[in-house]
């Protein structure tokens, strides 16, 4: 990656948190997390375009290896210049009831339990690696960003052994993946079918970040 589109990737990066840290609502659910970012991003007036769910046709990407939908939808493209930053985003929650600011009146919303850890941290590589695969199969798409958010402590805590079946897809603190590692199931599961091994070309280290909301916390790579 060229300097001055690191510069502008880490820039990126920086407003996210900065949209983040001055979050004082809570989250109802993903697209809320997308549209609040992307408008934030938008009234800073930095960049050409900033565009919500954009679209690729999955055959576009050559080696792409899920065949779970023909069509991509990047949660966020930013443009700046000829380059393109895509920012993928997660929200796994469970059952937590928050304030709620509703027609002016004060209510609560009771966040949905998603359950499934083990698919959360899978699809969390997915999405990372279809960020490796547009910067791959595109030469104007610098590298992605990717946003994970949940009030579930189960995500940041390590697999109770090495055995278990989604190990190589935890996403606890501290984890660290090298450039070239392979992710797989241990052993041959029924969840594995259709989310086959990811293999990554960059190297991750995994830090969560505290949201100013309760149980919340973030990862942003």
């Amino acid at each position: 990656m060229d300097e001055n589109f690191r510069i502008m990737r880490n820039q990126i990066i920086g407003i996210i948190k900065e949209a983040l840290e001055n979050r004082e609502d809570f989250f109802t659910r993903e697209q809320e997390i997308q549209i609040y970012l992307a408008d934030y991003l938008n009234r800073k007036n930095l960049f050409d375009k900033v565009y919500l769910e954009y679209h690729i046709p999955s055959n576009s990407l050559v080696n792409y290896p899920w065949k779970d939908s023909n069509n991509i939808y990047i949660d966020i493209v930013i443009v700046s210049g000829n380059k393109y930053y895509p920012v993928e985003i997660k929200y796994k929650t469970i059952s937590q009831t928050m304030p709620l600011k509703l027609f002016g009146t004060s209510s609560t919303v009771v966040l949905g339990h998603q359950g499934a850890q083990n698919i959360g941290c899978y699809d969390f590589w997915k999405d990372i690696k279809r960020l490796e695969l547009f910067e791959e199969n595109f030469e104007n798409v610098e590298q992605g960003i990717m946003l994970f958010v949940t009030n579930d402590e189960s995500y940041l805590q390590k697999p109770r052994n090495n055995k278990v079946g989604y190990a190589q897809f935890s996403i606890h603190e501290n984890t660290v993946v090298e450039s070239g590692q392979t992710l797989d199931w241990n052993g041959d599961l029924s969840i594995s079918v259709n989310r086959p091994p990811i293999k990554l070309n960059n190297r991750y280290l995994l830090n969560w970040k505290k949201l100013n909301l309760k149980q919340h916390k973030y990862l942003l790579l």
